[in-house]
C-alpha cells in the first residue's frame, strides 16, 4: 500500500514537471518574434527579369514619413542584387503620368487587401513603369513603446512588412514576412526622475528614461535580411563565347 502511494507521488511530481516545462516552452514561443518567412518560385530561374520597379509602401495610417523610411531602407538593402532598380521619382512620375493621384490610390487600396499586384494590374503597370518585375511593400506594424513617468522596464519599437516581387504577367516570384522588435535600456520606476511632462493625457518623466530605438536601426536589420535572400539577377552565360 504504501509503495502504491509513493508511485503515484512520483507520478503526480513528474507529471507538474512536465506541464511545467511544457507551460516554460509555450510562454517562450509566445514571445519569441515572428522573424523573417520567405517564399521564392521554384521556377525562378526560368523567369529572367532585368529591372525591377518599387511601387511606393502601402500603410494603414497614412503616415508619409514612414512610408519614406522603409521605401529608403529597402531600396539600398535591395540595389545590389544586379538588376536594374527604377528610382522612387521614376516611380512616382510615371504613376503621374499614367493615372494620376486616382492610379496611386487605387493601387495602395488593393496593397491594403493583398500585399502583391496580380495578374490583372501586372501588364499595364509593367508598361507604364518601363519594368520588367514589380517589387511592392506593405507596412503591417511601425510602432514605438516609450515607458511612462513610474513605469519598469525596456521601451521597444516594432516594425513588421510584407513585401511581394511579380513579373510583368503578375507571376509570384518572390515573398516575404517579416517582424523585427527592438529593445532599449532598461529603466527603472522612478530612477532618477527630475520631473513629469504633461502632456495632453499622457505623462512622461524628464531625465532618467530610456528612449525606444529608432525606425531606422530595426530597419536596418529587417534590410540586411532582405538583402541576402532576396533573388539575384543571374549572371550571363559566357560558356559558349568562350575561345
Amino acid at each position: 500500500m504504501r509503495h502504491s502511494r509513493t508511485a503515484s507521488l512520483v507520478s503526480r511530481a513528474v507529471l507538474a514537471l512536465v506541464l511545467g516545462v511544457a507551460a516554460v516552452a509555450a510562454a517562450a514561443d509566445r514571445n519569441k518574434p515572428v522573424g523573417d518567412r520567405y517564399w521564392l518560385s521554384p521556377e525562378f530561374a526560368n523567369y529572367p527579369i532585368a529591372s525591377i520597379a518599387m511601387l511606393p509602401p502601402a500603410t494603414y495610417d497614412g503616415n508619409l514619413e514612414n512610408r519614406k523610411l522603409v521605401e529608403n531602407a529597402i531600396g539600398q538593402s535591395l540595389r545590389g542584387s544586379g538588376h536594374r532598380w527604377v528610382s522612387p521619382f521614376l516611380v512616382r512620375d510615371y504613376l503621374l503620368k499614367s493615372g494620376g493621384d486616382s492610379l496611386t490610390k487605387a493601387i495602395h487600396d488593393k496593397l491594403l487587401r493583398n500585399p502583391r499586384i496580380d495578374s490583372l494590374d501586372a501588364p499595364f503597370l509593367s508598361r507604364a513603369l518601363r519594368t520588367r518585375a514589380i517589387l511592392t511593400v506593405r507596412i503591417d506594424q511601425m510602432e514605438r513603446r516609450e515607458l511612462e513617468q513610474g513605469q519598469s522596464g525596456r521601451p521597444t519599437t516594432t516594425v513588421q512588412l510584407r513585401a511581394a516581387l511579380v513579373d510583368s504577367t503578375g507571376r509570384l516570384l518572390w515573398t516575404v514576412n517579416s517582424s523585427e522588435t527592438a529593445e532599449g535600456s532598461q529603466q527603472e520606476a522612478q530612477a532618477n526622475v527630475i520631473g513629469v511632462k504633461v502632456s495632453g493625457l499622457n505623462n512622461s518623466a524628464i531625465g532618467g528614461t530610456s528612449p525606444a530605438p529608432l525606425f531606422q536601426e530595426v530597419l536596418l536589420k529587417i534590410c540586411r535580411r532582405w538583402a541576402e535572400q532576396f533573388p539575384r539577377k543571374a549572371a550571363p552565360d559566357t560558356a559558349g563565347t568562350a575561345k
